[in-house]
């Protein structure tokens, strides 16, 4: 299986939408999310982005019944701006908040380790890296995990 943390999301959108119609396969699981793919971008061959991805799997299982009723998605895309975690905590709590009531649902987080390091210089002067990452990491997860809805079965992903 491939290490990239986008193909790594798109299965995980997959396996959580349509895993009653697939019985979890990992070998069909990969040729819907490869026809997912193709619808997007056509014979481009390029792939697309995670946000039409998710968008073009939900309407799929709406059609098939499978219904985003039970999964939803939230990306929070820090890819261009500093790691500030009081608007970053905003930002999760107000997407999760229509996420109440479904089963399964998938955090991903893009561009955490550049916010992080944008952020460094003004805001944790004397903190190593490797520590103010780790400590973005545990803030995003304890408050995912206080924000969620109970009994949701939660995936956080970190795509850098």
């Amino acid at each position: 299986m491939s290490n990239d943390p986008e193909l790594v999301a798109k299965n995980e959108c997959v396996e959580a939408l349509f895993s009653p119609m697939t019985g979890s396969d990992p070998y069909l699981n990969d040729k819907l999310r490869s026809g997912i793919e193709l619808s997007i971008s056509g014979e481009s061959g390029l792939p697309a982005s995670l946000d039409d991805f998710v968008r073009k799997a939900m309407e799929l299982a709406a059609e098939k019944g499978l219904g985003p009723d039970n999964f939803g998605h939230l990306h929070v895309n820090l890819r261009e701006r500093a790691y500030e975690p009081l608007w970053l905590r905003n930002e999760i709590i107000d997407g999760l908040k229509p996420m109440t009531g479904l089963r399964k649902s998938l955090l991903t987080v893009s561009g955490l380790d550049d916010a992080v390091r944008r952020a460094l210089p003004k805001r944790r002067r004397g903190m190593s890296e490797e520590n103010a990452r780790a400590e973005a990491h545990h803030y995003i997860d304890a408050l995912s995990a206080r924000f969620a809805a109970y009994g949701c079965n939660m995936k956080i992903l970190y795509l850098d």
